[in-house]
């Protein structure tokens, strides 16, 4: 005979928690949360590749820096690793690079939802390499890279 109980039980949580969004499905590389600093990545890998980029540093008030959509990654990371704003993180623990390939389709949902929650602290700066987001698009949720926190609310 089956257990009836984990059923309900299961039937009777589910009615007092609500059901958590888990967003668009993002492969964050590199795998394994061995993040490299930008200013010593080697950029060919992500040649003509599009996708999301983070960047972060660990100093001592850790924080996000830019959360970005780029049909050419490999030539966004030049571009962030010689833009002096960033630079100047590099003395903070960082600035640290993670990203994921995607296709452009769904690019501004998803930078206005990292945007959003991460709140970055050089999201204002308009960059070549970037294709522009549009505001008005809803935001899409996703994963943050493994091993990563909302560390804005620290």
């Amino acid at each position: 005979m089956k257990d009836k109980v984990p059923g309900v039980f299961k039937r009777f949580a589910g009615a007092l928690a609500p059901a958590r969004d888990k967003g668009t499905a993002m492969v964050w590389s590199p795998a394994g949360g061995n993040y490299p600093r930008l200013m010593h990545f080697d950029s060919r890998e992500l040649a003509r590749q599009p996708g999301l980029y983070l960047l972060w540093h660990l100093g001592v008030r850790p924080q996000w820096l830019r959360a970005g959509f780029s049909t050419d990654l490999g030539a966004a990371v030049r571009l962030l690793a010689a833009t002096p704003e960033i630079v100047d993180f590099a003395p903070n623990d960082g600035p640290f690079l993670s990203w994921s390939f995607c296709a452009t389709e769904g690019a501004s949902g998803l930078v206005n939802f990292l945007t959003g929650r991460l709140k970055p602290v050089l999201q204002h700066q308009a960059l070549a390499c970037d294709l522009p987001i549009d505001p008005a698009v809803p935001a899409v949720p996703c994963a943050l890279p493994a091993g990563t926190k909302d560390i804005s609310k620290h």
